[in-house]
């Protein structure tokens, strides 16, 4: 090895993920499998269409979602987390803007020991009075401490700006948590936890083909399928800029940014090189300037937000007081630099890579791999997206970086929200 000689550089190749082997239950439930060889570990998921997008009272899917493991027909709460406990598992329930989802870590040989509780979660929960009394009032406790914080306060009113009366727009408030009743849960699930809603996925867990310990737990529930859809945005928010003063606190939370599309758009993939530069990375523009150069804060973000109907893009930060102005005429800066000069190639460059780089290393697992899958397979994407992607990365131009700029940073139809003061 030549020490003062610096290694050649190669360009980093595309690697396929690994799909999943895809079956049907008896019931027309689909079920997908990813073997994973020896390991032991396996991980369960049960995803439905019953996130906040379907709601029609603020909340309903959160609460839903959390109260499924709070006892069922056969299991008080204490005892089902006894019996995960004891098979030395681990459950979570989670609720987002598109889908809800159940998801358990286990060792392999211990499903089927699991299965009777986690149907019964699903299909039969009770939604016991007392439980769901003690979650709204953690809930409620949990918001008031949120609610002193500016960072959350500009993150829920820029997506009430920019969504208006739209589910997605939806946050959370105490005379929302106050109206919850079990009715409302009971609801909810009737209409959105419906097998004929669901999606489940097995990860890992060595060899074997669970399809039949499944189908068994799965396979022989009637499907009841009664879904709302939304197919888009009803209306955005109007363009807006909105400060919300609080005279004690020391700091300022930006939040801005604009309408963008879905993951299917066909400028998705530009779009997402743009934002990378913009603010998407350590080493970006927005954090050469307002952190590195100005010192105005520890760190600033641009993030491409992505559901199954809408996208958007947005900006946050945390300053102090004194520097808000400034760090908002900054960031438009920045903005409108990308829209008037194209980038040089030593930095496209360096996006490139570090783009190729953060893909290969997100399919390092079994696991990462099938979140690839679900992005594909819950966005309708052809199997041959990540590789489009890819070549986007390797042929995407300077030009093009520009053109996408100027079609989509217009400012005028950027929204703006302070916490704090401007």
């Amino acid at each position: 090895m030549i020490r003062t000689q610096e290694p050649d550089l190669n360009q980093l190749a595309f690697h396929k993920i690994l799909l999943p082997k895809q079956n049907t239950l008896n019931n027309s439930i689909p079920f997908y499998q990813l073997i994973s060889g020896a390991q032991d570990v396996l991980r369960l998921e049960i995803i439905f269409k019953a996130g906040s997008l379907y709601e029609a009272k603020e909340s309903v899917a959160h609460f839903t979602a959390k109260m499924l493991s709070e006892g069922t027909k056969d299991f008080s709460a204490k005892e089902i987390q006894e019996k995960i406990a004891f098979y030395g598992a681990f459950m979570e329930l989670n609720s987002g803007f598109d889908r809800s989802a159940l998801t358990v870590y286990c060792l392999a040989r211990h499903l089927d020991k699991l299965l009777p509780i986690i149907s019964q979660i699903i299909i039969e929960p009770t939604f016991p009075e007392q439980e769901l009394e003690t979650l709204k009032l953690i809930s409620t406790q949990s918001l008031r401490v949120n609610q002193e914080k500016t960072a959350f306060l500009a993150s829920a009113r820029f997506r009430k700006l920019l969504f208006g009366q739209h589910p997605y727009g939806s946050c959370m408030s105490e005379a929302g948590i106050n109206a919850i009743s079990r009715d409302d849960l009971i609801q909810f699930h009737n209409k959105y936890y419906s097998l004929g809603n669901a999606t489940i996925l097995i990860t890992g867990g060595g060899n074997t083909n669970y399809f039949n310990l499944i189908n068994e737990h799965f396979g022989k529930h009637q499907l009841n399928i009664k879904n709302q859809i939304f197919d888009s945005i009803a209306s955005w928010g109007n363009p807006n800029t909105e400060i919300i003063v609080k005279e004690s606190s020391i700091q300022s939370s930006i939040r801005l940014g604009c309408q963008l599309f879905t993951i299917k758009h066909e400028d998705y993939f530009k779009t997402s090189v743009l934002i990378e530069i913009l603010g998407g990375y350590f080493g970006s523009r927005l954090m050469k300037n307002i952190r590195e150069d100005k010192g105005y804060t520890y760190g600033i973000h641009a993030n491409f937000a992505v559901m199954k109907n809408n996208g958007y893009l947005v900006i946050g930060t945390d300053v102090n007081k004194e520097n808000t102005k400034a760090t908002l005429e900054e960031i438009y800066k920045e903005i409108n630099l990308l829209k008037l000069d194209k980038v040089n190639l030593e930095e496209l460059n360096l996006v490139k890579n570090y783009l190729k780089g953060s893909f290969i290393n997100s399919i390092n697992t079994t696991y990462s791999q099938v979140d690839k899958f679900k992005t594909l397979l819950f966005n309708n994407l052809p199997v041959n997206f990540y590789e489009t992607y890819f070549n986007t990365l390797t042929n995407i131009t300077a030009e093009e970086i520009q053109a996408t700029a100027l079609k989509y940073f217009q400012i005028e139809n950027f929204y703006e929200v302070v916490v704090g003061n401007k």
